[in-house]
């Protein structure tokens, strides 16, 4: 007989880079000058990790990847619960956690426009206040380079060179 062992899928975890992040925030059409506080928010909200699922928090829900998004607001989480969950993002929390960061950009885009900045708890703490440039992650592009149809915005040094 063979027995077969249901063993829980490893999660892989990405972190990414900080110049790469800026790279994809910018691809996204983040302005530039808004970079640095982006970059913030997602180095002390998750360490730049795509992955993270907080603690749960004392209402139940629980805060997803780069940006910490709450599922009692902004996402639904895949266990169905609803009671809480009032989905302003309309997306599921699971794709809060993909390395493509896209869903996760335009749901801390729709916060930041209802809510502003201080809806992370780390704004005020660590963000509000002059931060460091990013163009140390950006370099000339030449004509014949394209990224993602992006002609001369820039390119990280760290990933797409």
């Amino acid at each position: 007989w063979l027995l077969l062992v249901h063993a829980p899928t490893p999660t892989h975890t990405r972190r990414l880079q900080r110049c790469e992040l800026a790279g994809q925030l910018y691809i996204l059409d983040v302005p530039k000058s808004e970079l640095s506080l982006w970059l913030c928010i997602a180095h002390y909200e998750s360490r730049y990790n795509t992955h993270v699922v907080g603690n749960r928090n004392a209402d139940g829900s629980s805060d997803y990847g780069l940006f910490q998004i709450s599922s009692r607001y902004w996402c639904q989480p895949d266990n169905g619960t609803k009671y809480y969950a009032f989905n302003e993002c309309n997306v599921k929390c699971s794709a809060l956690l993909l390395d493509d960061i896209t869903e996760a950009v335009d749901c801390a885009r729709t916060i930041q426009r209802r809510q502003g900045w201080s809806a992370w708890s780390v704004y005020s703490v660590y963000c509000n206040r002059t931060l460091n440039e990013v163009n140390d992650c950006f370099e000339s592009v030449s004509e014949e380079v394209n990224v993602d149809n992006k002609r001369n915005k820039g390119i990280l040094r760290s990933c797409c060179v």
